[in-house]
């Protein structure tokens, strides 16, 4: 585990490209200076958990998943999952644990500045930093991080993170609540310093690690106490029309042009589900036309002919990582898993959800083109001879599949859809729900990465990515 000094990681901010925009013009302080570190951390931990969520990881995560293809080069042989190399997982691995150094070194400062609403925040994100890394690895290292007592980190139960990820979001929630403090607007790129849309985003990154740990109870409490409208959606911020585009680009957008050719959405399952899921309720042509421009993905941005109104395809401009939409699939599925609720109580979140995509939201403007459909499920719906149960299977599981379906699209371009694969892959209660490509066996998890082999000795060894991962076995 490599160790970031606080002059590193302050060089770092002011050198990256990416970051540029968002550091020009601010008014130094000679005097201030400590104030001036402590938010330019806050605007650093925000930026790379950004561009760890939707960087190289995530596209490696897409053609797994079948949602995009690898089709020349590098991305043609890592296609295949099974040509997975511990090499190709070095750059999500050392994103993830810049987020919490960044996070660390801003609490600290924080902590010292008795400024605790801004403690509260950074918490919140090295807890999510902490959750992701073990709903990819599994075990890895958390509570030793950067702790000057252990030079080479332990790794840990991957339950364990996820336990002490619930107390950390907890301390935060309590921090951001305190009242004590403030969170500097001019940094905060997402929602201008109001620590109370942080405290909903707080408790909806609770309700997703709670999902992650198969606690569907706390996961439904959580998610509604998680953003309660697109208000509260949290969305990675890309600047894509600057006099100097490069670095401030959606991250897959500036690999298509800087590696054309390598990586589309040729013959991927993504697309086809899409055109498979439109029946008498649902029309999901604007949806495919928001991620998906014919065999590429949509990194395009253009005007409708109907109105006039900007469009941004999905990878474009902002993405999606917390939002109201997702808590209203986490609520579905967490009622649901529960025996001693119906169909139609899960139906209630179901139906808000779709109300959602009847308005129009998560897929750019491209719903102004005309009509679209997302009308409202019945369990009739999922009875058998159902329009969404043909097969004729349990109505619950046909539900839940519905579900797990619409997750896999609702989350094309983030890391969910892997995490929903590989913790499900052995549940009995999920019918198969999606095809993989002809490949041997199942990509199941992330694997250990080459930098962490070569200065860790407490490794545990490699494990290939078919191997479930603990919680999931």
């Amino acid at each position: 585990m490599k160790k970031y000094s606080l002059l590193l990681l302050l060089i770092t901010i002011f050198s990256t490209t990416s970051c540029k925009k968002f550091v020009d013009g601010y008014k130094e302080d000679p005097n201030g200076f400590k104030n001036t570190v402590t938010e330019q951390e806050l605007l650093a931990t925000m930026l790379e958990n950004q561009f760890f969520h939707k960087g190289d990881g995530m596209r490696l995560a897409m053609m797994w998943m079948n949602q995009a293809t690898g089709v020349d080069r590098q991305y043609k042989v890592m296609d295949d999952w099974n040509n997975a190399k511990s090499k190709n997982f070095n750059n999500p691995w050392t994103e993830v644990y810049k987020v919490m150094t960044h996070a660390m070194i801003t609490e600290k400062m924080a902590d010292e500045d008795g400024n605790q609403i801004t403690r509260g925040l950074t918490k919140m994100f090295r807890a999510w930093a902490g959750g992701e890394a073990a709903s990819l690895w599994g075990n890895v290292p958390f509570s030793q991080v950067n702790n000057p007592n252990y030079e080479e980190p332990i790794y840990e139960n991957q339950a364990d993170v996820f336990a002490q990820v619930q107390t950390l979001l907890d301390e935060a929630i309590a921090d951001l609540n305190s009242g004590v403090g403030k969170i500097d607007a001019d940094k905060d790129i997402y929602f201008n310093g109001k620590f109370s849309n942080w405290v909903k985003i707080a408790h909806g990154i609770k309700a997703r690690m709670y999902l992650h740990a198969k606690d569907y109870q706390n996961a439904l409490n959580e998610a509604l106490l998680g953003p309660s409208s697109t208000n509260d959606d949290l969305f990675a911020i890309f600047e894509s029309f600057e006099e100097s585009p490069w670095g401030k680009y959606n991250p897959t957008k500036q690999f298509v042009i800087q590696r054309s050719g390598d990586f589309d959405a040729s013959d991927t399952y993504a697309v086809g589900l899409l055109d498979d899921r439109v029946n008498t309720k649902t029309y999901e042509g604007y949806r495919k036309q928001y991620n998906y421009s014919g065999n590429s993905l949509n990194t395009d941005f253009g005007i409708n002919s109907n109105n006039h109104e900007y469009m941004e395809g999905k990878f474009f401009g902002n993405m999606p990582l917390i939002t109201y939409g997702e808590m209203l699939l986490i609520a579905t599925e967490a009622t649901l898993r529960d025996p001693s609720k119906s169909i139609d109580d899960a139906l209630v979140y179901y139906n808000q959800y779709r109300d959602l995509l009847h308005e129009g939201n998560y897929m750019g403007n491209y719903n102004n083109y005309g009509p679209y459909s997302y009308d409202h499920y019945t369990s009739n719906d999922f009875d058998n001879g159902g329009m969404e149960n043909l097969d004729n299977i349990d109505p619950r599981k046909a539900f839940l599949r519905e579900v797990f379906e619409e997750r896999y699209v609702f989350f094309i371009g983030d890391y969910e859809s892997f995490i929903d694969y590989a913790r499900s892959h052995n549940d009995p209660i999920v019918p198969q729900y999606m095809e993989l490509s002809d490949y041997d066996d199942e990509p199941l998890r992330f694997v250990y990465p080459e930098v962490e082999e070569d200065s860790n000795s407490n490794f545990p060894g490699m494990v290939d990515i078919t191997t479930p991962l603990p919680l999931y076995n």
